[in-house]
């Protein structure tokens, strides 16, 4: 999504929070304040077809009895009429989704619009919900649904607001990123039915970057722990196999050092010089070794220190949504930077940076 959607997105929550006409039986409202609201969630379900229920719940406090009533009031007058409120909330749905599908390239719609609105005694509050289906929300590939690409551009949840991912049953989280601020099972991100994030909060290009995949997706570990996540008796032995490699190591070293040095007992120092012809080489298939954002590195290395994000794609052979993850989180290191240009995204090592603010790529 264009930073004009996640903009427009950010319109549609602050407006449909404000427009409510709760704070009084005489319907007054300002169009200025979100006056008697205190929170606000927005909710979104993915489906395995990559589509979502996208819902957006506002919250007040209702201290007594009066405000109860009043609250009621609104509540039969918002599901039963066409109000201002929520005929703002469709039209804004159908221009989200149709900004949606030309930044994609995946045909979205907005439809099975619901509203709600009631007092939960319990927790002595009101709640106003609104709610529509986005088609094809979710990029789906390869078995799995990924949210990224729709946030384009970045997205931002205010104070007092949050955002909270739900997965139907058919799916289980393989990724997360950002770190969710919390996530229904604290034990395990693949058992837990929802994560959500908490305001205010800015969050960078692409984010969140939510990836989703069949139960069989997530592969247990003989002691019960998923795929991604190490138990703590793991770590202990990968604690114990790196000391006692460490140790092989130092002892190696020491053992050489101490021939080259000391000699040996053979007069004509042949161990010295042997333990230095037998070092392998640099290999060109230590590139294999190289982790994915040292790959980036070096392409744009050999590029002249920048790229055009789609050649990167092509280069690598990675995923779309795999490259702009993984893009953004250099960006955030540091390493990289973005230059919107046109359609399309130049990246450039750091220092590299184009002086010019039009295509680099211009004169090619």
């Amino acid at each position: 999504m264009s930073r004009a959607v996640a903009v427009l997105v950010a319109v549609v929550m602050v407006a449909s929070l404000a427009a409510a006409p709760v704070t009084a039986a005489s319907g007054d409202a300002s169009l200025q304040t979100p006056s008697g609201f205190d929170s606000t969630t927005f909710r979104i379900t993915i489906h395995e077809s990559g589509s979502a229920v996208w819902a957006i719940e506002h919250r007040r406090p209702l201290a007594n009895e009066t405000q109860v009533d009043q609250f009621n009031t609104f509540a039969d007058r918002f599901e039963n009429n066409e109000t201002e409120l929520y005929t703002n909330f469709r039209e804004d749905a159908q221009l989200l989704t149709q900004l949606g599908s030309d930044a994609t390239g995946r045909e979205m719609s907005a439809s099975n619009f619901q509203r709600s609105a009631s007092v939960d005694p319990a927790q002595s509050q009101g709640t106003v919900r609104m709610s529509f289906r986005w088609s094809n929300f979710a990029d789906t590939s390869d078995g799995r649904v990924i949210i990224s690409d729709v946030f384009e551009g970045g997205f931002y949840i205010a104070d007092g607001q949050s955002m909270v991912i739900e997965r139907a049953d058919s799916l289980r989280y393989l990724d997360v990123r950002p770190e969710p601020a919390t996530q229904s099972d604290p034990e395990s991100l693949a058992t837990s039915a929802s994560v959500s994030w908490i305001g205010e909060r800015f969050f960078n290009d692409s984010r969140p970057y939510v990836v989703l995949g069949p139960p069989s997706a997530v592969q247990d570990d003989p002691d019960g722990t998923p795929a991604g996540e190490t138990s703590s008796s793991g770590m202990f032995v990968i604690a114990l196999a790196v000391l006692a490699l460490g140790a092989v190591a130092v002892a190696a070293w020491r053992s050489g050092a101490a021939a080259a040095i000391l000699g040996s007992d053979d007069d004509d120092g042949d161990t010295a010089t042997t333990t230095s012809e037998s070092a392998p080489d640099p290999s060109p298939e230590a590139e294999e070794f190289l982790d994915d954002s040292d790959r980036v590195v070096r392409l744009l290395e050999e590029n002249g220190g920048r790229m055009k994000q789609v050649d990167i794609v092509e280069r690598t052979e990675w995923s779309k949504s795999k490259v702009s993850m993984l893009l953004s989180d250099m960006e955030d290191d540091g390493e990289i930077s973005k230059l919107r240009v046109g359609r399309e995204n130049i990246i450039s090592l750091a220092g590299e940076e184009p002086d010019a603010a039009g295509s680099p790529f211009d004169e090619e």
